[in-house]
């Protein structure tokens, strides 16, 4: 359209609004159609920004509940591992058994650490570990190592106010849930009392109130848990000892003291040993031969040609002894003053019938006294057929 010039006095075309210069034209318009727009106040700088939609109270409450379900899951799962991780250390078993025997639950703490005490180890009850001082009282873990299946626990035990180092073996047996590692207590190797009574073998003893006898060699070695256990000889009235302990130090064969007893005769002891020496004199006294076997004294210097008849020992004077303390053998008895015995026999020969005599000869009664009975001592000679004898 061209613009056409007005004549004064008429009206001219009609003038473009303003308002309507930034207005696209409609075939320049695309896209799609959408519900008009509300009216807006001037300035309002989110008047056109798309409407964020209202969450309800549920929804809201819904969807926090659930996240907080999931950090409570994994945090309980974390804890869950961690609780399982720390139950399932290696320490926990010496724990166990550390714990049991510082309550005196002997039986407890030997299945703990898989000991299974035989008939012969009369220390290993709660009835003897009760009677024992000088206990485990506590224990401090000191360091844990593992080596593949294995782990060595070091712990310092508390006992008789001092510390006690220890080791601890564990192997691993498997696993719990296939996570865990399930791990068992090697046995310990426990300690001992190692006694030896010197005096007659197979001895009496009480450890801990427990009754036990000693070997031929007068020695005994019991299993025996951290602890002092009283030591006592039972001799009945023949014999006794000075009642002493024993003390084991922690675990191993290094932790322990061992401990020497000397016997002593009593005074029933004593009589009875005297009274065996008398009985072993009077039994070479009886007899007719001129060297009487194992015994001090001989009579020599028959005459072939000669035949001898009622054959006699006189004892003339009966030794003194005195019983002394234990030897190897026995308790030792020495011959203070010898006795004198006299051999007489009646002898037909060439020269006609008479009496033969020897003596006086010496009576040695050295020896030693090996043991008792319910009868009495047992005594043995250390002179056998007088060879240390003079006056024969």
């Amino acid at each position: 359209m061209t613009d056409q010039p007005t004549a004064p006095g008429q009206p001219g075309p009609a003038q473009p609004d303003p308002a309507w210069a930034a207005v696209p034209r409609v075939a320049d318009i695309s896209g799609t159609r959408d519900a008009p727009l509300a009216a807006v106040a001037p300035g309002d700088q989110n008047a056109h920004a798309p409407r964020r939609r209202r969450l309800r109270r549920g929804q809201l409450v819904g969807i926090i509940a659930g996240s907080t379900a999931v950090v409570l899951l994994a945090v309980a799962g974390l804890v869950g591992y961690s609780v399982g991780s720390t139950s399932h250390a290696p320490e926990r078993q010496v724990e166990a058994f550390l714990d049991d025997l510082s309550a005196g639950h002997v039986d407890d703490a030997l299945a703990d650490a898989g000991i299974r005490p035989t008939k012969s180890d009369v220390l290993l009850t709660d009835a003897a570990y009760a009677t024992a001082s000088g206990r485990v009282t506590g224990y401090r873990i000191a360091g844990v190592e593992r080596s593949g299946d294995t782990a060595t626990v070091g712990v310092y035990l508390t006992q008789s106010g001092r510390r006690v180092p220890a080791t601890f073996t564990l192997e691993q047996v498997g696993t719990d849930w296939g996570v865990f590692p399930r791990w068992e207590l090697r046995a310990p190797t426990l300690g001992a009392v190692d006694l030896v009574v010197k005096g007659p073998p197979r001895t009496a003893v009480e450890v801990a109130g427990q009754r036990t006898r000693t070997d031929s060699s007068g020695a005994v070695t019991l299993q025996a848990l951290p602890g002092t256990y009283d030591v006592a000889v039972d001799g009945g009235k023949w014999f006794s000892a000075k009642s002493t302990t024993a003390r084991v130090l922690g675990f191993g064969v290094t932790g322990s003291s061992p401990v020497s007893m000397t016997a002593s005769l009593t005074a029933a002891g004593t009589q009875a040993a005297t009274a065996a020496v008398d009985a072993w004199v009077d039994g070479c006294i009886a007899s007719t031969e001129t060297a009487p076997s194992g015994c001090s004294f001989y009579a020599y210097g028959e005459n072939p040609a000669n035949t001898y008849t009622n054959q006699k020992w006189t004892l003339d004077t009966r030794p003194t002894v005195q019983v002394d303390g234990w030897l190897t053998k026995g308790w030792m008895v020495t011959t203070s003053s010898f006795g004198s015995a006299t051999f007489t026999a009646a002898f037909t020969g060439p020269a006609g019938t008479g009496t033969a005599t020897a003596g006086p000869i010496n009576v040695n009664a050295s020896g030693y006294v090996t043991g008792f009975s319910d009868t009495g001592a047992t005594f043995v000679s250390a002179i056998g057929n007088g060879s240390s004898d003079t006056g024969s």
